[in-house]
């Protein structure tokens, strides 16, 4: 049996609506089943549920080029039927109209195009939550129909969200374009909120014919959820791994977190590929740079095996170009692609390191610490000709502290330091793992007792432990006082390169658990 117009606002009123509220309706009329007269039956038995002294709006969206007279709105049947309807305006706006009826129909629409955002305070939606009797009805729909859930978004500045540019036609008829700051989408995790707002007494649930409806307060809505993105900035995004929209919405907030320190994050790409072809996102190896950039890192450091491949392929350096700049990425650190054992060939080989380095905006390039026996004094030599040999190229050249090399100590890593650094294009990689490894205490020790911290361009985020325990462990699991020698080079306002090394770890999913636990050191020291 069809339900009639007073069907409806008995419904609506054993719902909750009543005289003098204001409510916005997002609705689904086949939700609702067979009514008397469609979408205008449904209409006027909202506007009579308010009553004289209350308003009724709806969203009013539409696609392409707005018209302000003729684009109709595009989120329903009911909304494009009260567009048109008689004695309802709608505010001028391309992304985000709006239409409404009643007292409250010029407070909640009037000069919406004149902000900076689309859904900010004084977006309908933002003037709908500082009325004190106003309402969401969700008519039929869920929470993914909910505009009002993008302003609590928007006041506390989501990082995730973005800008967008909408058209439309002015009085005269000319198109017209206009940026938005803070835009919404693409998919959130809202409907995962309704236990916060039916917890915080936001929302009334009812039915109108067979639809299941929420009707919920539009103030306190805002409030609850204002608080959770507070508490949780992606409390509205969604843990399923396969959802491309939230991996790149939950990247955001990482790179927002990772923005606020002086040091710039970088990560060893060879620890996630061992093929330049595989650096992209393929689905057969997916990771990579996508990998890191999912971390809200931007930068990555090219190692001794991927460096190899660049400077021997000139396809090769193409193709991861344009993979970088797909993902608006950097190159923190190119090595120069030579083994331990090639150390002494490092003068020619980093000359072409550092004239690839310079074409990709590439700060340092790094060379292999000699082996173990090596003459000091030569390997000194052999740094101070690769630096004369890349001496007009802009390029400084770091090396790593590493066992059982020539460079192996802090006190062994300060003599080329303190004998080549004066130009200021000689810089270090400080890697606390691999002191322990030798037996050294990095903060308490290294760190103290050297001028190594006066030259470090790069701190790798790797722990590890002394000899007899495993050299490589996770993150503030080894005795490498990785978090203690972070923490001091965060003291001094480092704004070198923080790069986060597994060691042993490969793989995106290691990687993804790394990251982790430097985000959770971060955020404990």
């Amino acid at each position: 049996m069809a339900l009639s117009r007073q069907d409806l606002v008995d419904d609506l009123r054993a719902l909750g609506v009543g005289p003098g509220m204001t409510i916005m309706v997002h609705s689904a009329l086949s939700a609702i089943g067979q009514v008397e007269g469609g979408a205008t039956t449904l209409i006027e038995a909202l506007i009579e549920a308010v009553g004289p002294e209350g308003t009724v709006a709806m969203p009013a969206m539409s696609g392409g080029v707005y018209e302000h007279e003729t684009s109709p709105a595009n989120v329903g049947a009911v909304t494009e039927a009260f567009r048109c309807y008689p004695g309802v305006t709608r505010s001028f706006h391309p992304s985000h109209s709006a239409c409404a009826i009643g007292p409250d129909t010029h407070f909640l629409l009037d000069d919406s195009l004149d902000h900076p955002t689309a859904i900010g305070s004084e977006s309908p939606w933002g003037r709908l939550s500082r009325l004190t009797d106003a309402y969401v009805l969700l008519l039929g729909v869920d929470q993914d129909r909910n505009t009002l859930l993008h302003h609590p978004e928007e006041l506390v500045r989501s990082p995730y969200l973005s800008t967008k540019t909408s058209r439309y036609l002015d009085e005269s008829g000319q198109e017209q374009t206009v940026t938005f700051d803070l835009f919404p989408g693409p998919h959130r995790d809202f409907i995962g909120l309704e236990p916060i707002f039916r917890d915080g007494a936001a929302m009334k649930f009812g039915k109108v014919g067979r639809a299941v409806c929420r009707l919920m307060h539009a103030t306190t809505t805002v409030e609850l959820m204002v608080k959770a993105l507070r508490a949780d900035p992606a409390a509205v995004l969604c843990d399923n791994p396969n959802c491309d929209d939230c991996v790149m919405q939950r990247a955001k907030i990482k790179a927002h977190d990772l923005a606020a320190h002086d040091f710039r994050p970088s990560a060893l790409l060879d620890e996630l590929v061992d093929d330049l072809a595989h650096a992209g996102d393929g689905a057969e190896h997916a990771g990579g740079l996508q990998a890191i950039c999912n971390e809200g890192i931007r930068s990555a450091e090219v190692g001794h095996s991927l460096a190899a491949q660049l400077l021997a392929d000139e396809s090769a350096r193409e193709a991861f170009a344009a993979e970088l700049a797909s993902r608006e990425m950097t190159v923190s650190c190119l090595h120069c692609g030579l083994t331990p054992d090639e150390f002494m060939a490092a003068p020619d080989r980093v000359a072409a390191a550092a004239e690839l380095a310079a074409s990709m905006s590439v700060p340092l390039v790094k060379v292999p610490s000699p082996p173990a026996g090596t003459d000091p004094a030569a390997a000194i030599d052999c740094l101070r000709e690769a630096l004369a040999a890349t001496a007009t190229s802009g390029i400084a050249l770091v090396f790593e502290n590493m066992p059982d090399s020539c460079w192996d100590t802090g006190e062994a890593c300060d003599a080329p330091l303190l004998a080549l650094a004066d130009g200021g294009r000689l810089g270090f990689a400080f890697n606390p793992a691999h002191f322990a490894n030798v037996g050294e205490k990095p903060f308490l020790g290294t760190w103290r007792k050297t001028k190594l911290k006066r030259h470090t361009r790069i701190v790798y985020a790797t722990d590890g432990c002394v000899p007899g325990r495993p050299p490589y462990t996770p993150l503030m699991g080894g005795t490498a006082e990785v978090k203690e020698v972070i923490s001091i080079f965060r003291c001094r306002s480092f704004d070198g390169f923080v790069t986060l090394k597994m060691g042993e770890g490969t793989g995106p999913a290691a990687f993804a658990s790394h990251a982790a636990a430097f985000r959770k050191l971060l955020a404990t020291s």
